[in-house]
This record gives C-alpha cells, sequence and structure tokens, in this order.
C-alpha cells in the first residue's frame, strides 16, 4: 500500500502473532484502505454508524433475526447466538468505525479476540481496545502522498505538484484519492517532463463538494468560529474563546468540528481543504473584520508575525517596527514571499529593510533583485558580506564581488577575510581573524554572516578541519533563520567526513532529511524542500566516503531540484559524475559533467575548477585513461599549491597514487605539510602503495577500518593482490579480506582494482574454519562432524595455506570476522 508499507508490515506482525490488531488514527488518513488490503477478498465487514449505536448489538444485526431481537432477550444469549453463527462466516471479520459500536457489539468484538480461527482487523478513531494491539495511522508523509499519487495516476510526480498535493491535503488519504481523480478528469494534473505536473495550485478538487455538504450543517456562530480558524490556522485557544465564546469553542472540539492540541493551547480545521472551502465562500468585509478582530486578540511577541500578517491583510498598516520584526521571523522560517511582503510595506528606507527584502528576494533566487536592493547602500561596511554572498552564491559573479570589496578604503575583519577568500588566499583569510577565530564577533543571521562560511572554507581548504568544524558548531545556535542552519550543517556534514568521523555526519544528514520532509505544526505545513535536498546531498558524500558509490548516486538524484543554489547543484552534477564512473556507468557519468560544466558556464562558482578537475579525472581513471587523469590531477595539485589549498593537493596526490603512479603520487605528497584526520591515512596509503611492504598496507587498511570507510579498507588490500607485495599466502590473505570488506561495506569495486579471487576454500574447509573461529577446539570440531582429529587438522592446514594465515587467531580476521 503506497505511504503504509511499515504499518502494514506491523499490521500483519500482529496478525500472524495473535489474530487481531486495530488500526487506530484520524479520519481519511486511510484506515480502511488498509483494511482492505490486509482482509483481502472473501472477509465479512461490519460497521458501526451513529444510528446503530443506540440499539443494542446494532452493528450485527444483519446476523440476527426472530426470537433473537427486541428487549426481553438476554444480552448473554444473544452474544451466545452472534459467536456460533460466526462459525460459519470466513476467517477474516474486519469491523469498521469500531468507536462507534453499542456496548452489546463492543461485547462480540471483545470475544471475537478470543475465538480461535478468527482472524480480526478493527478500524476506530483515536481509540485503543484493551484486548487488540494497535497500529496507529498518522497523516501520510509528503514522500507518502507521492507514493500514493503516483499509484493513482499511473506514475511518478514532478516533485512541485507532489509538494502541492501535500500542502492541499495535509496527508490525508482520502483526501488524496480524491484530489487526484477529480484533478486527472479534468486535466489539472498532466504529464510534465518528468513526471506529472500540477497545474493549478490552488486546486481544491473533488473534495471541495463533500466539505461544503458537510458545513452547510453547521449554525452561523459555529461557522463564524471555523471562519476565524481558518484566517488563523493554528488559532490561540484563548483567542478564539475570547472571540467566540469558549463554550464554543469547546463543544466544537468535542463534536470534531475542531481539533486542539494536547495541551489544548491551539486550535486548527479537522482538514486543510475546509479553510479553503469556508474562505471562498466569506465575503470580503466579513474577513477584514474577523482579520482585525481576532489580530486584536493575539498580543504578545509570540503571535507577532500572525498579528502584523492579519492586519496587512484587513487594509492596515502596522508600524515599521512590528514590519521589520515581523519580515525577519517570516525570513527565518523560509517563507521569503511573506517576509518580502513585509519589508516591502515599511515606509522608511534604511539598511536593516534593505538586509530583510534582500534576503527574502534571495530565497525566492530573484538575485538580481537583491543585489539592486544592496547596491542602493554600497557604501555600507555592515552590508557588504549580504552583497558579497548575493554576488558569488546568487549571481556567481565572483569578480563583481572583488571588485566591490576592494572600493573600500578602511577594510574590516570581514572584508579582509572575504577578500582573501575570493582571492584564493586562505593564509591571508586565515591570519585576518587570528585574534577572533570563530569571528564570534559576528552574527550568522546578521549581514555579515556569510564571512563566517568563508572563513570555515578557508580553514577547510588549510586542512585545518578542527578549526573548520570548530566555527560551524560555535554558529549553531537555536532560533536562527532556517537556510543559514541548513547551509551550515551541510558544511559541517563534510567536514566532519575530513575529519574521519561519518557516523556524525551521518546523523547530521539525516537530521537535514528529516527536516526537509516531516510535517511541522498543528496544521502539518510541509518541510523545507531544500533541507531534503542538502540532506540527501549530505547522505551521498556519507555513502561515498564508506564507497557505496551506488547508494551515493541514488541519493544523488534526489538531491537535486530547483530549490538548490546553482554551487549546490554543481557539486551534486560532479560527485554523480565520480559515482556513476566507480560503477561503469561511463556514458552516465559524462553526462553529469555536462551539467556541471553547463552550470558553471552561465557564472563563477565557487572552487567548480577544483570539483570539475576532480571528477573528471576520477571518470578518465574509470574510463580507461589513467594517464590523462593523472595529468590533470598534476595541474590541479599545482594550481592548489600555490593557493595553500593544502587538503586538496593531498587529495589530488592520493588519486594520482590510487589508480595511476603511486611514485608519482608520493612525489607531490612530499611537496604538502602533514593535515590531520582522513587526510593523514590519505598520506599514509600514498606511501604503502609507493614502496611500502604488505603489513604496511594491511596497517592502512585498519586504519580505514577504524575510520569507517570499508570501501577504502578493501582497496588497501586489494593493492596488495595487485601489486604483488607479500608471499602468495599473504596475496591470497589479502584477497579474501578485500572480498569480506567490499561484501560487508557495501563497498562498489572500482575499475583499477584486481580481478584475482582469493584461493577458494572448499565446502568442508569452509565448515572447519567458521568453527575454529567461534572458538571450538579441533576435537569439539570432530565430534561435530564426525571426523578424525586427524581428518580436521588436515583440513585446517589447507585453510591456513589459503588464506596466508599461522594460526587459529588469525583466522577469524581472514575470514572477515573482525
Amino acid at each position: 500500500m503506497p505511504g503504509r508499507a511499515a504499518e502494514a508490515a506491523r499490521a500483519r506482525a500482529y496478525l500472524d502473532r495473535t489474530g487481531s490488531v486495530l488500526l487506530s488514527g484520524p479520519a481519511g488518513v486511510g484506515k480502511t484502505h488498509l483494511a482492505r488490503v490486509l482482509a483481502g477478498p472473501g472477509a465479512e465487514w461490519i460497521a458501526g454508524t451513529p444510528a446503530a449505536a443506540a440499539i443494542p448489538f446494532g452493528a450485527f444485526a444483519r446476523y440476527l433475526g426472530g426470537p433473537w431481537q427486541g428487549p426481553g432477550v438476554a444480552p448473554a444469549v444473544v452474544l451466545r447466538e452472534l459467536l456460533s453463527r460466526f462459525a460459519d462466516i470466513p476467517a477474516t471479520v474486519v469491523v469498521d468505525d469500531a468507536h462507534l459500536l453499542d456496548d452489546g457489539s463492543a461485547a462480540v468484538l471483545h470475544e471475537l479476540t478470543r475465538t480461535p480461527g478468527v482472524r480480526l482487523i478493527a478500524v476506530a478513531r483515536d481509540r485503543v481496545l484493551p484486548d487488540l494491539p494497535c497500529v496507529r495511522l498518522s497523516p501520510l508523509t509528503s514522500d507518502g502522498v507521492a507514493d500514493m499519487a503516483a499509484e493513482l495516476a499511473g506514475g511518478a510526480l514532478e516533485p512541485a505538484a507532489a509538494a502541492a498535493l501535500y500542502r492541499l491535503t495535509g496527508g490525508n488519504a482520502l483526501a488524496c484519492v480524491e484530489l487526484v481523480a477529480s484533478a486527472l478528469a479534468d486535466g489539472v494534473l498532466r504529464p510534465g517532463q518528468r513526471g506529472w505536473r500540477w497545474h493549478d495550485d490552488g486546486r481544491a478538487g473533488g473534495v471541495t463538494q463533500v466539505l461544503a455538504d458537510r458545513l452547510a450543517a453547521v449554525t452561523p456562530a459555529e461557522r463564524e468560529a471555523l471562519l476565524v480558524v481558518a484566517l488563523g490556522e493554528p488559532v490561540d485557544a484563548d483567542a478564539l474563546g475570547a472571540l467566540c465564546g469558549p463554550e464554543l469553542v469547546e463543544s466544537m472540539c468535542e463534536r470534531d468540528w475542531l481539533h486542539a492540541s494536547a495541551a489544548g493551547d491551539e486550535v486548527w480545521l479537522p482538514h486543510p481543504l475546509y479553510g479553503e472551502v469556508l474562505l471562498a465562500g466569506a465575503a470580503s468585509v466579513t474577513l477584514r473584520r474577523l482579520r482585525r478582530a481576532l489580530a486584536a486578540e493575539l498580543t504578545g511577541d509570540r503571535h507577532l508575525l500572525r498579528r502584523v500578517t492579519l492586519r496587512l491583510a484587513a487594509a492596515d498598516v502596522p508600524d515599521d517596527a512590528e514590519l521589520l520584526a515581523a519580515a525577519a521571523e517570516a525570513l527565518s522560517r523560509m517563507d521569503g514571499t511573506l517576509a518580502a511582503t513585509l519589508a516591502g510595506s515599511v515606509r522608511e528606507s534604511s539598511p536593516r529593510r534593505a538586509e530583510l527584502l534582500a534576503g527574502a528576494l534571495v530565497q525566492q533566487h530573484r538575485y538580481a533583485e537583491a543585489d539592486a536592493v544592496l547596491a542602493a547602500f554600497a557604501d555600507r561596511p555592515e552590508l557588504a558580506a549580504a552583497r558579497v554572498a548575493n554576488l558569488v552564491r546568487g549571481l556567481r559573479r565572483i569578480d563583481l564581488a572583488i571588485a566591490y570589496l576592494e572600493g573600500f578604503g578602511e577594510p574590516t575583519t570581514v572584508i579582509e577575510v572575504q577578500l582573501a577568500t575570493l582571492r584564493r588566499r586562505y593564509a591571508d583569510a586565515a591570519a585576518a581573524c587570528a585574534a577572533d577565530p570563530l569571528l564570534s564577533a559576528v552574527e550568522l543571521a546578521g549581514p555579515s554572516g556569510y564571512a563566517v562560511h568563508q572563513l570555515a572554507g578557508a580553514y577547510f581548504q588549510l586542512g585545518r578541519v578542527d578549526e573548520c568544524a570548530a566555527i560551524l558548531r560555535h554558529h549553531d545556535r537555536p532560533g536562527q533563520p532556517a537556510d543559514l542552519t541548513m547551509s551550515l550543517r551541510f558544511g559541517l556534514t563534510g567536514t566532519l567526513l575530513a575529519a574521519g568521523r561519518p557516523g556524525e555526519a551521518a546523523a547530521l544528514a539525516s537530521a537535514l532529511r528529516d527536516w526537509g520532509s516531516s510535517s511541522s505544526g498543528a496544521s502539518g505545513t510541509v518541510g523545507w524542500p531544500a533541507a531534503r535536498a542538502l540532506g540527501f546531498a549530505a547522505a551521498a558524500g556519507v555513502s561515498a566516503y564508506r564507497g557505496d558509490y551506488a547508494a551515493a548516486a541514488a541519493e544523488l538524484r534526489a538531491a537535486d531540484g530547483p530549490e538548490v543554489r546553482p554551487g549546490t547543484r554543481h557539486w551534486i552534477a560532479c560527485q554523480l559524475a565520480v559515482a556513476e564512473a566507480a560503477q561503469q556507468r561511463i556514458e552516465a557519468a559524462r553526462t553529469a559533467l555536462a551539467t556541471a560544466v553547463e552550470i558553471r558556464v552561465g557564472g563563477s562558482v565557487l572552487f567548480a575548477e577544483v570539483d570539475e578537475a576532480r571528477a573528471e579525472a576520477f571518470v578518465l581513471a574509470c574510463a580507461g585513461a589513467a594517464g590523462e587523469g593523472a595529468a590533470l590531477l598534476r595541474r590541479l595539485f599545482d594550481d592548489q599549491l600555490t593557493c595553500g589549498a593544502y587538503a586538496v593537493a593531498t587529495e589530488a596526490a592520493w588519486l594520482v597514487a590510487r589508480f595511476h603512479d603511486p611514485a608519482d603520487g608520493l612525489a607531490l605528497l612530499d611537496r604538502l605539510p602533514p593535515l590531520p584526520g582522513a587526510y593523514a591515512v590519505h598520506a599514509a596509503f600514498v606511501r604503502a602503495l609507493a614502496s611500502g611492504p604488505a603489513e604496511e598496507l594491511l596497517a592502512v587498511a585498519d586504519a580505514y577500518e577504524e575510520l569507517g570507510t570499508p570501501g577504502l579498507a578493501a582497496e588497501a588490500c586489494d593493492a596488495i593482490v595487485r601489486l604483488r607485495r607479500g608471499t602468495p599466502k599473504t596475496v591470497s590473505a589479502a584477497a579474501w579480506r578485500r572480498d569480506q570488506l567490499a561484501a560487508a561495506g557495501p563497498a562498489t569495486r572500482l575499475p583499477w582494482w584486481s580481478q584475482q579471487a582469493p584461493a577458494a576454500l572448499s565446502r568442508r574447509e569452509r565448515e572447519i574454519a567458521a568453527l575454529v573461529a567461534s572458538g571450538l577446539t579441533n576435537p569439539e570440531i570432530a565430534a561435530r562432524l564426525v571426523l578424525s582429529v586427524r581428518t580436521v587438522e588436515n583440513h585446517l592446514h589447507r585453510v591456513y595455506a589459503k588464506l596466508g594465515v599461522t594460526g587459529r587467531a588469525d583466522l577469524g580476521p581472514a575470514l572477515g570476522w573482525r
């Protein structure tokens, strides 16, 4: 079932183990549909209804007749009769809307849980039945809605279409079914280049009439209360009570017209589409009156943004201070459109207004307009970093950014850091802030915040990964704008990998992806797509670090999208080229490289040439042109050495040694200072490849395993095989360990690895080796396998020879039992 695979698996497990399950959750989330999937054809369906709830055993009335009906019959007698009749029905019974059962019907349900041979599936809204293990269904995630819509439409939706559908349905499965069906029927959902495309973001579809019919039953006072909630959903419960009366609000919550938070401090509509239906049918003068009334009740900083937007919508203009504060809050919530409206409504021109308005325009990818706003204050050094960030990241004009910064006669520390970084003088950037290496005086959310990212980049290029991680962690604080936090944490994942801490990097990547995919708030607001994209990109970095290029490619494809900035899209394309080439998908790798070049040609991108050169060299090596790839890396090395980018230079020497000439790679490495973290192990690998014995390469493999990168550990073992380092026993043992590491990773076998297989063990030899590795003695093995001790010893000596080990203690590691 689309979007419900985990819930279906849990429900099936309960059915298999106990014979019964309760599917619980709010209306419309797909409980009944899941019950149909679980029950299959031929199941017996019983449903509770409000009308039947007033009748004893009302839900089961169709199974009774004649003398068994009427008030004179004892309930216990009726219960026995019903259970006897259920002996003749199919093995699966589904009780829908079990929360509406009368007491007698609930007793039947209770007894069915004890009846042998009956599989019971109960469906109830937010109710726990003590006899039944419960699987709770929440509204579908954005991915779940996309999967369900894809099944209904017969193909995947474009990301924007899936996001629109999730916004409209709030994860409600019933609304999704109705909306997709009506949208397909009248062409709102049509095929596009990347899947089904949504052509009307305000569409409400076939659900509209269903909701309008239900709303016809409410009183005028109730309808006004619903309108107030629709205008400010979720609404402060005290404010709503002050306007409409607390008794009315409580009554509407009890009757499910409104939903309340667990604390009872906020209320919202039972379905997002109710708001659209209500607002469409209300007069504009009514809406203005209600907006003003609600805004007057929403006092304090907590309600600032809601209060200001309500007043603007009612054609009232708040003062500039409130507008600026509200614009800053909207910007922190990644709502660039609202932030631009709020900042644009400020009457007095000021640097603060320019900063907020430009930030809002940048969030909407309106980079040229943002630069025009900031250019009006070009002489204000406090806005310099904001303008440079837009010139570099948005307009991709590093040349204009440098020229602009050079125009300041007395540059500040921030400007010095920015100029040095843009000129690729990374040591100068670090020296400029020696008195404050964390730029602790700079607010990341302020106009100078971009300098923090630039200094972190300079530390990274210099190979000072600990300092890079320190500055990024220092500025990761609660309450910052979401886009800044996302960018900072994405950078931190790469830094953690360089420091050899993949576990922390993976956790950060997962958090980013969850942040972008999950709902937030009572009204089910969609998470930020940019966070989801960065989460997938960061996860791809972790997968590639571990050597799993298949997973990396899949994650990189999931990361790309229009919400991603050009610089990050370029990085994604380069990394995708590497991941595809590693799997010998050379044409796909070249296509990804061409995409990267296309992005770069549209404007300058920081580190673009570095990423492209590294990726192109890797693709060439995988395509059989290792010499060309090495030549490209040597040019990259010389360029990076000139500007002090020792991290990239170390990687270039490391790649040359791996796929082309270890001696050449070592000659490059000897021109560099030693670096910490993963770079130190890379340097040890280069030296071992150039001239080290097998023991040195095995030590490198151990170090890579400790760093959590099984792919490189396997490659270090493969180098023993490929370069014929050591005795045949040593080579065979290395081949065994390589294969075990690659399989356990899983790690992609790169094209330059050896194809030599380890000496094969027979079935009996594998069996005996495994028993030895598990700790059994030869006599114990002989007794278990009904062999003589001498036979076990002979087999064991052949195992030692094939694996290149000398004793029992070495057998487990040789088999990959580490």
